[in-house]
């Protein structure tokens, strides 16, 4: 598995493509520093519990496969559901949430992991 970000360089997306290919998994340097800053405590522990009042069941347990870097098929086949329910239920999310993206969605939900049990 790899995650790069849309911004990143073609030399990072290419890095990442022969990691990928040689078996190893990588991801791209800013979701890195983000994970490397949770995990050691240095951000902000404050979450949006509010917004994620607004997900249905459903929703908040793709959010938290999002937040395990699951991918859309991943997660299908977890949930015994169809990878277009995936996209819809995500599209869903980030309406309701207000993100834009793939990287904002992971990021919402790495932030917001534990308040999504």
């Amino acid at each position: 598995k790899g995650y790069v970000l849309k911004e990143n360089t073609v030399s990072e997306i290419v890095q990442c493509v022969k990691a990928v290919l040689s078996g190893e998994y990588y991801l791209s340097p800013a979701i890195s520093q983000y994970l490397i800053r949770r995990n050691s405590g240095l951000m902000n522990e404050a979450s949006d519990k509010h917004g994620i009042n607004l997900l249905t069941d459903s929703e908040k347990k793709i959010l938290k496969l999002v937040s395990d870097m699951k991918t859309n098929q991943e997660i299908a086949k977890h949930l015994s559901i169809s990878s277009k329910t995936v996209k819809n239920h995500r599209n869903n999310i980030c309406n309701k949430l207000g993100l834009t993206g793939t990287h904002a969605l992971l990021k919402y939900a790495i932030q917001n992991e534990s308040n999504l049990d």
